[in-house]
């Protein structure tokens, strides 16, 4: 291992004050949030890598779904019914405000940060293990990603129909969305680990509506949004499917506005243990590509467990690099290998109490030594600490002579 020391920005406090929920754990409490129009796919299922094929025109429904969901101006007729004159301008207000000073605060100081600290050179595929449906943080780091591959245990929601939930319905998953966004760091960890009781299961269906909720917000259209399925051979279909070695996923086509080059993100639900059925398929697929660009963020430490060993081969067999922090892959294989150079952000911390037995102790020792600053946004755990602090570690592999 090569390791790089850097000088990095220093972390302003206001920052710190603002963010006032981690967006890793808020959204396996926000998933409920599933109100979409029903849109007609375009194409089929294309191959990982496939360049996507000419789209002239946006689904203007869907588009109007996320900008509803997402507290944005609407002039659709067909979404006025379902917009309560007293408690949605209360809900776009409280919207707008969480947005301004958390969530969109964050984006951009990452935005700012990678412009100063990463290279453009990377592979325009993004991986996200783990990711449930933050979509912001992978395009903040790596904006010109023409996809984004995504997967967690939460179910896709699919693509529900507006025009069939009581307008009633559609305030009280609002209010839900609200009421997690006006949880604080702290309640937002304890409610996500008490979920169980604190969430109806029917209501845990809102993956797709939360990404393209956030789509919206960080300023892009929504061109298509289809259901799709990897079967256990790696190859990609439209649909849904019932057989359990499969795995069903969400499509969203999106570009940025007055863009006519078009992104997909892909999000799939899936049990990716060593002993699942689900692994070959998705490894046959993810092998496909050529290479891969990796994020991880509050991953639970998983990839550093013995039965999560066949995610770990495949990040570290196809990535080109991977930006994560000390929930990712252990930094011990990093240190000791001689195909990574590694660069250190920011300050690391130890895991927080449900984790503490993941602290790593080279990892800690190494930051100290090389890296020269903290990083200026949140990212990763970091609950209950008066000095809050994060960090990342951006493994690039060296090319081979």
């Amino acid at each position: 291992m090569k390791t790089k020391k850097i000088t990095s920005i220093l972390l302003k406090p206001a920052l710190v004050a603002a963010i006032l929920l981690s967006a890793s754990l808020l959204f396996a409490y926000i998933q409920g949030v599933a109100v979409l129009f029903p849109v007609t796919g375009i194409g089929i299922a294309q191959t990982p890598g496939a360049a996507q094929a000419p789209v002239t025109e946006k689904s203007n429904a869907l588009n109007d779904t996320a900008r509803f969901l997402a507290g944005l101006p609407v002039e659709s007729e067909a979404v006025k019914p379902y917009i309560d004159k007293e408690f949605y301008p209360k809900y776009r207000a409280e919207i707008d405000k969480n947005w301004n000073e958390s969530f969109n605060l964050n984006r951009e100081s990452i935005q700012k940060w990678r412009a100063e600290n990463l290279s453009d050179d990377y592979s325009l595929s993004v991986f996200y293990p783990f990711s449930g449906p933050d979509i912001l943080n992978p395009l903040a780091f790596y904006p010109n990603a023409k996809e984004i591959v995504m997967f967690g245990l939460e179910p896709t929601g699919g693509i529900p129909d507006l025009k069939k939930v009581k307008p009633a319905a559609v305030n009280q998953q609002l209010s839900l969305l609200l009421k997690a966004l006006n949880f604080s760091l702290d309640k937002a960890y304890f409610i996500t680990l008490d979920m169980g009781k604190t969430v109806k299961p029917s209501s845990i269906n809102g993956i797709s509506a939360i990404m393209v909720f956030f789509l919206a917000r960080a300023g892009y259209d929504i061109i298509d949004m289809k259901e799709i399925n990897i079967a256990k051979n790696g190859s990609a279909a439209n649909g849904k499917t019932a057989d359990k070695s499969a795995i069903n996923g969400i499509e969203i086509l999106f570009s940025e506005k007055d863009s006519k080059e078009v992104k997909r993100a892909r999000y799939f639900t899936l049990n990716i243990v060593d002993d699942s059925k689900q692994v070959a398929g998705f490894d046959a697929y993810m092998r496909k590509y050529p290479a891969l660009t990796t994020v991880v963020k509050s991953a639970s430490y998983l990839m550093h467990w013995n039965n999560f060993t066949k995610i770990r081969r495949l990040v570290l067999d196809k990535s080109d690099s991977v930006i994560q922090d000390d929930t990712g892959i252990p930094y011990r294989i990093f240190k000791k290998s001689s195909e990574w150079e590694v660069t250190h952000f920011g300050r690391y911390h130890k895991p927080i109490a449900v984790f503490k037995t993941s602290y790593q102790k080279e990892l800690d020792e190494d930051n100290k030594r090389y890296s020269a600053a903290p990083i200026p946004f949140v990212y990763g755990y970091g609950y209950g600490y008066k000095d809050i602090t994060y960090h990342l570690v951006l493994a690039k592999k060296l090319k081979k002579k």
